[in-house]
């Protein structure tokens, strides 16, 4: 998952003027009750972000909290950041709860008191309105602890949390989950844990069934039943943006094979020398060059407008795979600079986006994508277009492969293909602009020692 740091500017409250204090949530109680202290709210990080989510907290309450210390991790429809203080004081009381989703821009999250001796005088502190709802899990967890205390039974971790397999391989092994200590992601009960506990005393509740009973469950039965696993908040907006995508963009395809003999040759001259630099670096390259030259082509569709619009700067996202989920670090002004420069500037990003390191503007953005999957193998694929941002193509590269060809004198020789397929907004192109920017793309590559000029 992505992750970058945000230093959060915090209100005080405390001798604040009356303009300012009337623009914010004033506590229940009189202000002036109050000691000095700040409000941490809820972060903005784009100008059409309206809601995130807060994963958790990694300050607790009477945590003493230092210029620079990160309080929060805070999800949005794009990355994980990490939320520092830029004030120092002592947590004194966490207003919206880890694990809360859709909490509104702005809204009070925790009150940082300025001293020690002031974090017990917060107990009892709310704001008139956090504008987040509660969080699935800390409903869950309440009704549970509240159904376990009238039966007078404790209820077990995360004992609410289980998956629809889960729920009826336990009706069949007659198992109550609420009994059983799970160990799957943050206490969640899964199969394994049902298979090695004891049958509960009382049968649990089973959905409508046929009159014909159904067959005991077996171990193998069991072993063919699939398992839960909960998905990433990432993972889930990278769904819902290649759908819309699909959807909305009306995709047209346009392939074109390069020989990449002569960069192979090249790139080995350019060691020899101490130049280091990938087939992909090339290609980012490239495809820059072949967009300054054809710049109809580094437009996007302007859905507001109803237009195309053409960006001056060549701006290349690179594909990156992270555990998160796919990220698309940019490289900003990628024509005008040096292959060399454009193999360290992509090392550099992909390192810090595997690492959860990268800033916002490193990954927002771009004019075009190149998602290249040569070194897994792959020959050929379709890629989509990025829904956000200002790009109305995305080029799909697959790897290098040998093909027998007739050379002129009638003799069979080899030569490495790479295919490159560009999916692009049929809204924003045409069929004359995808193949004047694909020819040159071709000349350029195929005659590497152009790129260094």
């Amino acid at each position: 998952m992505l992750s970058f740091r945000l230093s959060l500017g915090l209100r005080r409250l405390a001798g604040a003027p009356c303009a300012a204090i009337a623009a914010l949530d004033v506590p229940s109680r009189a202000l002036s009750s109050w000691p000095p202290h700040y409000t941490l709210t809820m972060p903005s990080l784009s100008p059409t972000m309206e809601k995130g989510n807060l994963s958790k907290w990694t300050k607790s309450e009477g945590d003493e909290v230092a210029a620079g210390d990160v309080v929060a991790e805070i999800e949005t429809d794009k990355a994980s950041m990490e939320m520092d203080s830029q004030e120092e004081g002592f947590l004194a009381k966490i207003l919206v709860p880890g694990g809360t989703s859709d909490i509104i821009v702005g809204t009070p999250i925790a009150i940082l008191a300025e001293e020690q001796e002031d974090v017990a005088k917060f107990a009892q502190y709310a704001a008139a309105d956090t504008g987040a709802p509660e969080s699935s899990e800390s409903r869950s967890e309440g009704q549970a602890a509240s159904t376990s205390s009238s039966s007078g039974t404790a209820p077990g971790p995360k004992a609410s949390r289980v998956g629809p397999a889960v729920l009826r391989l336990a009706r069949q092994l007659n198992v109550d989950p609420a009994s059983v200590s799970g160990t799957g992601p943050d206490g969640m009960v899964v199969k394994g844990d049902l298979l090695g506990s004891p049958p509960s005393a009382s049968p649990l509740p089973s959905k409508p069934a046929p009159s014909t009973p159904a067959p005991a469950a077996s171990d193998d039965a069991a072993a063919d039943d699939h398992e839960d696993v909960p998905h990433t908040t990432i993972r889930r907006i990278i769904a819902k943006g290649l759908l819309d995508s699909k959807l909305g963009f009306p995709h047209q395809y346009a392939t074109i094979d390069v020989e990449l003999d002569p960069l192979l040759k090249f790139r080995k001259e350019l060691k020899e020398l101490g130049v280091v630099a990938s087939v992909n670096d090339f290609v980012v390259k490239a495809v820059a060059v072949a967009l300054r030259e054809n710049l109809n082509m580094n437009s996007f569709w302007d859905e507001s407008a109803g237009e195309a619009r053409r960006s001056d700067s060549v701006d290349i996202a690179v594909a990156v795979a992270t555990d998160g989920g796919l990220i698309t670090p940019v490289v900003y002004g990628a024509d005008g600079k040096k292959v060399a420069e454009i193999n360290e500037e992509v090392k550099d990003l992909a390192a810090r986006a595997r690492a959860n390191k990268l800033k916002p503007h490193e990954f927002q953005g771009g004019t075009f994508t190149i998602s290249n999957l040569g070194m897994f193998g792959i020959k050929e694929f379709s890629a989509i277009i990025n829904p956000y941002g200002t790009q109305g193509a995305i080029m799909a590269v697959g790897g290098g492969q040998e093909r027998t060809v007739m050379e002129e004198d009638g003799s069979l020789g080899s030569v490495t293909v790479m295919t490159c397929q560009v999916s692009l907004d049929g809204r924003a192109f045409g069929g004359q602009e995808v193949g004047a920017f694909l020819k040159t793309f071709a000349r350029k590559l195929e005659n590497p020692s152009s790129l260094l000029m």
